[in-house]
C-alpha cells in the first residue's frame, strides 16, 4: 500500500501547470493529470490512469478489503493529490517517444528538473501509467 500511495504521490506532485485545451495526444494526457492532482480532484485523477496503473490500485483495493477493512473505499479513494507540496514546478510537457499505442512524455521545470511519464492509448485516449516497482 505504501509502494502505491508513493508512486500516486509522485504523479500528482508534479501538480501544476496547463490544461490540454481540447488535445488529445500524449502531452496532453500528462497535462490533464496534472491539471486535476493540482485542483485536488481524485476521481479525475483516477479517471486519467491506464489499465495497469487502475488494476494495480484496483487489486491494492480489493486486497485491502479482503484483510477485514470495514469502511468501503473507492478506487480514487487511494490516490494522494494535495497533501505534499510538489518537489519542484513543472513548468511544461515534451513528448520524447511515441511508437503505436505508447508514449513518453518529458515533464520539465525552469531549473531543469525532470521526469519521465509513460503514457497509453485506451481506444482514442491516452492515459498516464504509473512506475510501480
Amino acid at each position: 500500500m505504501k509502494l502505491a500511495r508513493a508512486a500516486l504521490l509522485a504523479c500528482a506532485s508534479l501538480a501544476a501547470g496547463a490544461g490540454c485545451a481540447g488535445r488529445d495526444d500524449p502531452e496532453a494526457a500528462v497535462e490533464a493529470l496534472i491539471a486535476a492532482a493540482r485542483a485536488g480532484d481524485r476521481g479525475a485523477v483516477y479517471a486519467r490512469f491506464g489499465a495497469r496503473t487502475r488494476a494495480r490500485i484496483d487489486g491494492l483495493l480489493a486486497s485491502a478489503q479482503r484483510t477485514g477493512g470495514t469502511r468501503t473505499l473507492r478506487p480514487e479513494d487511494l490516490v494522494t493529490v494535495g497533501w505534499l507540496q510538489p518537489a519542484w514546478e513543472p513548468a511544461g510537457t515534451r513528448l520524447l517517444r511515441r511508437e503505436g499505442t505508447e508514449a513518453e512524455v518529458d515533464v520539465f521545470s525552469a531549473p531543469g528538473d525532470h521526469q519521465t511519464i509513460r503514457t497509453v492509448l485506451e481506444g482514442k485516449t491516452w492515459k498516464v501509467e504509473l512506475p510501480f516497482r
